[in-house]
């Protein structure tokens, strides 16, 4: 039987004087319940807060809905309005939600990753607040995940990925443990000629821990090969994943790739030079590796932007960008190199922070420090710091003798500032 307006009334104010009468807080009896402001779907949000429309609920009960949506940091602000017929959730997404990135988890694509976590954490789409519960949720689904895949006890662990300005912008998740390894890695339809470095490739890749970009680093691998003998225009089907397996406390991957074209010899057409320049043509000429009429090498190449990357890096040009841009002559087989220099803003040392020494140590270290606040920034003096400092107390009782050290750097885009970490950690007793 339908029920008029009226009767809906009527029962709705029996309700609430019901509860009323029991000394229970006043419940009310919402018809609808909507959220506006997110992309999310009304279904996943009304089943998140655990209320529903026609049923009693209680200013309380729509408070902890709030808290509740709030308390996933995807939101910075909840409001709820109640207009005796619809309870309105009108929510603020946060600006702080960033993608998610998965590291080494050969069982699956991103896409159906995410898919796996979202069918186990709520409002989960691919993106997360950091700071939120919902970091250590997804590191739970993905541990049940491993589990599932005969993957025991896995320990996840979650990094900040960040842009050329150090603002997060992802957040990635890794397999700690047990480690991710490559078990093999086979290339397949190439001539036999290649045969001894493409399988010097595969041997020294067996065993290799699966991390980062790793499939682009077997391809680049690959592709040294050939292009060490000019064979610049090769393609192949990038690495792809074989089915993993537990043994030996790892997780073993075998890997596979094939060439699709091996192409043909490149000879240089010429080797050019352009844009913020810290040597003349002619120097450049001069030391430059590559010729026209040489076979089109790409480690040589590597090399010659490396030389004339170097005294952009010790001089401060923090930004500097220098790209080789390749123009190729299919019918002849040649190649014309421009490499470009954007050289950038000089960066000086900013603000030093010692961690972890005391002053008689620091005493000790520090005269071999050779920046100083604003100085054009060389990050090669980083290294060559602790190397001179040892070298010269080889003979003596070091104070840090056995110590770890490492370093860490940023620099400013606004005040063209970098400074400056280093870190010494004592010995493990």
């Amino acid at each position: 039987m339908r029920v008029r307006p009226s009767a809906r009334l009527l029962l709705g104010l029996l309700v609430i004087a019901a509860f009323g009468r029991s000394g229970v807080a006043q419940a009310y009896l919402p018809q609808a319940i909507t959220f506006s402001g997110s992309t999310f779907t009304q279904a996943e949000l009304l089943a998140f807060t655990g209320l529903r429309a026609s049923e009693p609920v209680t200013r309380d009960q729509m408070q902890t809905a709030t808290n509740k949506l709030t308390a996933t940091g995807l939101f910075t602000d909840v409001r709820f309005s109640f207009d005796g017929q619809t309870l309105t959730f009108e929510l603020k997404p946060s600006p702080s939600v960033v993608p998610v990135q998965y590291d080494n988890f050969p069982w699956w694509d991103d896409k159906a990753l995410n898919a796996a976590v979202a069918a186990q954490v709520p409002l989960f789409h691919g993106a997360l607040y950091p700071g939120g519960p919902m970091r250590d949720q997804v590191s739970a689904a993905l541990t049940a995940l491993l589990a599932g895949k005969g993957v025991q006890g896995a320990t996840i662990a979650t990094s900040a990925v960040g842009n050329e300005s150090h603002d997060q912008v992802a957040i990635l998740y890794h397999i700690n443990s047990p480690p991710v390894v490559v078990e093999s890695f086979r290339v397949f339809d190439y001539s036999g000629v290649w045969t001894k470095p493409l399988q010097a490739v595969e041997k020294a890749t067996a065993g290799q821990k699966i991390e980062g970009s790793m499939r682009d680093k077997l391809s680049d691998l690959v592709r040294a090969v050939y292009g060490s003998q000019g064979f610049i225009d090769m393609t192949m089907m990038a690495p792809a994943f074989g089915q993993p397996h537990v043994a030996d406390g790892k997780v073993m991957v075998p890997v596979t790739a094939s060439i699709t074209s091996e192409g043909g010899q490149y000879r240089v057409a010429g080797v050019h030079i352009e844009g913020d320049l810290f040597m003349s043509q002619e120097q450049f000429a001069e030391s430059a590796k590559l010729h026209p009429g040489d076979v089109a090498n790409l480690d040589v190449l590597k090399q010659m932007r490396e030389m004339v990357a170097a005294p952009y890096r010790t001089h401060g040009y923090f930004d500097a960008k220098i790209d080789v841009v390749p123009v190729l002559d299919r019918a002849a087989h040649a190649v014309n190199y421009t490499i470009t220099v954007q050289s950038g803003p000089v960066y000086h040392m900013g603000k030093l922070r010692v961690v972890n020494l005391n002053d008689r140590q620091k005493a000790e270290v520090m005269p071999y420090w050779q920046l100083r606040e604003g100085d054009a920034f060389n990050p090669d003096l980083v290294p060559k710091f602790m190397a001179d400092y040892r070298k010269s107390r080889a003979e003596q009782l070091q104070s840090i003798r056995g110590w770890s050290f490492d370093a860490k750097w940023s620099g400013n885009q606004g005040t063209h500032a970098v400074d400056v970490v280093l870190m010494f950690t004592p010995p493990q007793q």
